[in-house]
């Protein structure tokens, strides 16, 4: 059998993997990261705005009672944090496509010094709040959950990247990328590696990839996992029906 391995954290990979097998592909898992809660309090402000990147800041809050920021215009990306909002009692305000996106849509809502509550994660990219800095914003961060590394790759993972049973592999973030290649280097994979197709969720999720050198790389055409899954269509070996083309490829 020939398996699609899913790198990311273990809840999100248990929908990714419901949503393999659905399309006929067998799923390996082999997360990279936990993802756990930081324990960070909600500051009490004020603030005029509060601003979320990934579902996991309403996911991981560690009972932390969110009711005081129902009051205030809520900005995220991806329509699956607004739904985790929401099973808070907060109604996203803006839903941006992606984190690219969501900087443009703040600057033209907030022209003048704003008081932002930004829930984050521990290990993240500081480019949003140091643009909002820039631009003249308070921006109060709260970590509320972070990303632990794995100790290691599944057994099951390693006896199938060992035995080239993996069709295909999938990557959600930069840092689980990097992280999940320096796993794979520490059992010896590192050749095994340079055969199998790598799926990123991003040109950013892409770029540790390319580095590592002679592995097939393809990008989703949009940042999300129905159409980093469209990409699967791509392989020889794993091939489905086919529309358009679903992602980019490079070397």
């Amino acid at each position: 059998m020939t398996f699609v391995l899913v790198t990311r954290a273990r809840a999100d990979a248990e929908c990714t993997a419901a949503r393999l097998r659905e399309l006929g592909y067998a799923p390996l898992l082999s997360p990279v990261i936990d993802i756990e809660a930081a324990g960070a309090a909600i500051p009490c402000g004020p603030f005029d705005a509060v601003v979320a990147t990934s579902a996991k800041a309403f996911e991981h809050t560690a009972g932390a009672d969110l009711a005081a920021l129902s009051r205030l215009p809520l900005y995220v990306v991806g329509a699956r944090t607004a739904q985790a909002a929401a099973k808070h009692g907060l109604r996203a305000t803006l839903v941006a496509p992606d984190a690219q996106s969501l900087l443009p849509a703040l600057s033209a809502r907030f022209s003048m010094p704003t008081r932002f509550l930004y829930l984050a994660g521990g290990d993240r990219k500081h480019e949003l709040e140091r643009a909002l800095a820039k631009d003249g914003h308070a921006v109060t961060i709260a970590e509320v959950y972070a990303a632990r590394a794995a100790p290691g790759l599944s057994h099951e993972a390693v006896a199938a990247l060992k035995n080239g049973e993996i069709g295909a592999i999938l990557h959600y973030s930069r840092r689980s990328a990097d992280i999940f290649l320096k796993l794979a280097a520490a059992q010896g994979l590192a050749e095994k590696l340079r055969a199998v197709p790598h799926l990123a969720l991003s040109e950013d999720v892409a770029t540790p990839l390319r580095s590592a050198g002679g592995a097939r790389v393809m990008v989703a055409a949009r940042p999300d996992d129905e159409h980093l899954l469209r990409c699967l269509a791509e392989l020889p070996d794993l091939r489905r029906e086919r529309s358009g083309s679903p992602c980019r490829t490079r070397r």
